[in-house]
């Protein structure tokens, strides 16, 4: 398996009517995700994928890859990274998209219709509850 530590500028936490997380540059994970199709507006599952969202880290697993990311920049919205976490325990998880390189501003047409973005609905996890 191979996973990476994927630099917090390369990653985007967004909320909307589900969760979502952008990552750009992360080689671990896009060619392992499939091609992001949106059908009729539906998000397919990537089966075999986990997703664990932490205020401190957020993990991307899946089947021979994944990556580490810090959620909290210097600095960070702590109320809004507690609210992304939040947003994916509800809802069983979160929308991953993948490109090639986070770009300057999202043009959602384009990234899903340009066949670039990979991803889809992955499944949370919960994480290990601390000892103490």
């Amino acid at each position: 398996m191979t996973a990476m530590l994927l630099p917090r500028e390369n990653a985007r936490f967004v909320l909307g009517p589900l969760p979502l997380l952008v990552v750009g540059d992360a080689l671990a994970v896009h060619g392992e995700l499939p091609e992001l199709l949106v059908p009729e507006g539906r998000v397919p599952l990537c089966a075999g994928w986990q997703l664990m969202a932490g205020l401190t880290l957020c993990v991307l697993d899946g089947p021979s890859g994944g990556c580490l990311i810090p959620t909290l920049a210097e600095g960070g919205d702590v109320e809004g990274m507690a609210a992304w976490c939040d947003a994916v325990a509800q809802n069983g998880g979160g929308v991953v998209v993948s490109l090639p390189e986070i770009p300057e501003e999202f043009d959602w047409d384009e990234i899903l219709g340009g066949g670039r973005a990979r991803g889809g609905f992955v499944r949370g996890m919960e994480p290990e509850p601390e000892e103490g």
